[in-house]
């Protein structure tokens, strides 16, 4: 009631939606509803009226059979009375019915003494014949029929007579079973026989055993008969137990059937689940013992072979009520299941674990389309509905194994790196670098690559997080390690081992190779990614490609400072008058051209490249910051020769790594700085507009101080200068949107 109310409450909601449909809806929605209501009262009342109709019939019908029921009583009792009132019309009845009866019993002695005297030869018939069955299964069984034709009568027989002399002596009835031992021994070699025959059936339909098959079908259908004939004998026995007279049976029917009970089907489908369990057993027993269970994943394909030879061979000789297929089928996946959940119960690696998912997952998929059979009517459920117990068992054993394997090999390599004992490995390219990243990028690709194989999406993306915490945290490790030993190599460089220069090289070559393989990796495993976890999984690899490249271009930065380490206290003398007296810029170019050569020869292509660029870039800015030094001084001429020489002196240098056409472009600031120090009064506005036109960003406090340190500027002209730089300035107006130029990077 309550769940009626509240979608009546949610209906009208969706039908009122603003405060007017108060006023224009509900009029036309009364009328709609009162028409629906009045169609669904016709409906209902048409519908009771035809309920009723068929229960008033049903009654009259019942209440016909039972007059009927009544009527064959009276008449039953009518003939009954008849029956006993027409021996009293016949003279002498009593003789005549006693001798009936005594030639009857005479007959049928004389049968059973015949019967009796020919039971040897039957049986020494039929045994000879069973003989040649049984001595190979294979072979084709022509005689199968006959032999049980002959033992179904002959057992016949034994029940019949023991039935008849059940009231005897017992040594009559012991003579009797000594008699029929012969015949139950047979009975129970057959029967073995069948069931031999029952529990390498799918052995018969491989082997062109379907004629022998469907015999054994045929007699499993003849002593079912015979079952359910003696079953309604026993219950018409039951049922008219009060038909008995004082004087004896009335109604031979009521005497019921001597026949044991056999239940063939029954104990055909028992013989065939137990040959279905020692498959089973002897297939998967060696996988048992060596406890491998990927083997034993690897080795179920007989199931599917052998329900094809089912489905192909067994079905169309058995009867459609025996189900045959569907029957097979269950059994098997519940043996299966059973296996399944004794592997479960073992200590099982992530490998297997993943597999095991992976196999269950194709089972069923392999059912329905190759076999048409849906998941639905496999019972009992696979693992029972443990598969995210299990999903999070195999991610914990990823993230333990992700995190003693990583914490093992980064304290290998860190060690390794602090110290410095050896030099770094040498690959085949001449590039150094470190084994562990190699290791460490094999780990995490084989953890994928197993979690893209097992084709769960939210698996892929779970194991793919926890690559990437591994990733980030090794990323943090390296980057703290830097600054460290960076700290190290500065403050204390007599104390920190040799070679941090070639360690710095080789952890920047590893970062680059683990940032091309998560780019790699990315790019295999997104077509392999579920659509709903598709976008995370790629986030989580983008960020991981992205914190190799900053770790890489933290190395870059750090050999950076290492190199301009050495050669920027130089950059402090410049413009001095040790630098009018030696050519210091040489030195500096020397010092980079020795750095240089061994980056190139070792160092990743790409980031050498980098490198060279922020070399230019540093080696520009600390030039042009010397210029602001309260010691520098600019002796025209002479200054403008040397400013040359250490121009054409760098160019050459960077020349050799860089295109002409960029260092013109990059050299641009000194070449017209060196033109604004040149300049004589008269032109120096031009030179002045050309550098502010080239440099937009340039401070005019830079100009201003560049030309007071020039000696052949006195006050008096430095301010006339100015003045007129300064009103050039300002009707000069720069392009705001224009990007930021070298002069934006320096201190001022």
């Amino acid at each position: 009631m309550e769940d009626a109310r509240e979608f009546a409450v949610g209906k009208l909601a969706e039908l009122l939606k603003h405060p007017d449909d108060l006023n224009g809806k509900v009029t036309a929605l009364r009328r709609k509803f009162a028409k629906e209501k009045a169609s669904i009262d016709a409906q209902l009342n048409s519908g009771a009226q035809s309920q009723l109709d068929n229960v008033q019939e049903g009654l009259e019908t019942l209440l016909n059979s039972q007059q009927q029921c009544e009527m064959i009583n009276v008449n039953m009792q009518k003939i009954d009375k008849l029956c006993y009132g027409a021996r009293g019309m016949i003279q002498d009845f009593p003789r005549i019915n006693k001798i009936s009866i005594v030639h009857q019993n005479f007959l049928a002695t004389y049968e059973k003494v015949v019967a009796l005297q020919e039971l040897h030869d039957k049986l020494e018939h039929a045994q000879s014949m069973f003989e040649r069955l049984r001595e190979d299964i294979f072979a084709p069984q022509d005689t199968l029929l006959h032999v049980h034709y002959e033992l179904f009568k002959l057992e016949e027989f034994r029940d019949q007579t023991m039935h008849q002399a059940r009231d005897s002596p017992q040594d009559v009835i012991i003579t009797l079973k000594k008699y029929f031992r012969n015949v139950d021994a047979l009975s129970a070699d057959f029967t073995q026989h069948l069931w031999n025959l029952t529990r390498h059936l799918l052995e018969l339909a491989q082997n062109h055993g379907e004629t022998t098959i469907v015999k054994l079908v045929k007699i499993i259908e003849t002593e079912e008969h015979a079952d359910e004939k003696a079953l309604a004998a026993r219950h018409a026995q039951n049922s008219h137990h009060d038909m008995d007279t004082a004087g004896g049976t009335k109604w031979r029917l009521a005497e019921g059937s001597p026949r044991t009970i056999k239940s063939y089907r029954v104990e055909f489908h028992e013989r065939l689940r137990e040959s279905i369990q020692e498959r089973f057993e002897a297939h998967y027993a060696e996988y048992k013992d060596a406890e491998d269970w990927i083997g034993a994943f690897d080795a179920t394909d007989f199931i599917f072979n052998e329900l094809d030879i089912c489905f192909d061979k067994l079905v169309p000789l058995f009867p459609k009520k025996y189900k045959i297929f569907p029957w097979f089928v269950l059994e098997y996946h519940r043996h299966l299941y059973e296996l399944l959940n004794h592997i479960v119960n073992q200590d099982m690696n992530a490998a297997t674990i993943l597999r095991l998912m992976r196999f269950v997952r194709d089972y069923y998929a392999i059912m329905s389309t190759e076999l048409g059979v849906t998941e639905e009517l496999l019972e009992p459920q696979l693992l029972d509905g443990q598969e995210q117990a299990l999903v999070d068992e195999y991610l914990k054993l990823v993230r333990t194994t992700l995190v003693d394997w990583t914490s093992n090999l980064m304290q290998a390599e860190t060690r390794s790196f602090c110290q410095r004992e050896d030099p770094p490995e040498v690959h085949q390219d001449g590039q150094y670098g470190m084994a562990g990243a190699v290791d460490m990028y094999q780990i995490i690709s084989d953890q994928i690559d197993v979690a893209a194989d097992a084709n769960q999406g939210k698996l892929l993306y779970h194991v793919v997080s926890e690559c990437h915490k591994v990733m980030k945290d090794s990323q943090l490790m390296w980057k703290k390690l830097l600054d460290s030993e960076m700290r190290k190599q500065l403050e204390s460089p007599e104390e920190a081992p040799e070679g941090f220069v070639d360690y710095v090289i080789a952890l920047s070559n590893d970062m680059m190779k683990s940032a091309d393989f998560a780019e790699s990796k990315t790019s295999k495993i997104m077509p392999m990614v579920d659509a709903r976890y598709k976008s995370q999984v790629e986030d989580k690899l983008n960020m991981a490609v992205d914190g190799f490249l900053q770790t890489a271009s933290l190395t870059r930065d750090i050999l950076l400072r290492l190199v301009f380490n050495d050669i920027q206290p130089i950059f402090g003398d410049l413009f001095t008058t040790r630098w009018y007296e030696n050519p210091l810029i040489g030195s500096v170019v020397e010092t980079l051209k020795d750095y240089c050569q061994d980056f190139q020869g070792h160092l990743n292509d790409y980031l050498f490249t980098k490198l060279i660029d922020d070399m230019l870039d540093k080696y520009l800015i600390l030039y042009i910051e010397s210029m602001r030094r309260k010691t520098a001084k600019f002796k025209i001429p002479s200054c403008l020769d040397q400013i040359g020489k250490d121009v054409r002196i760098s160019f050459n240098f960077f020349a050799k790594y860089k295109p002409i056409e960029e260092l013109q472009v990059q050299f641009e600031a000194l070449d017209l700085i060196h033109s604004l120090l040149k300049s004589n009064k008269s032109v120096i506005y031009v030179d002045y507009y050309n550098l502010r036109h080239a440099f937009p960003d340039i401070p005019l406090a830079f100009v201003e101080d560049l030309l007071s340190k020039r000696d052949d500027l006195d006050k008096a002209s430095l301010k006339e200068i100015m003045e007129g730089i300064k009103a050039k300035s300002r009707e000069y107006e720069a392009d705001a949107n224009a990007p930021p130029t070298i002069f934006s990077r320096i201190k001022w």
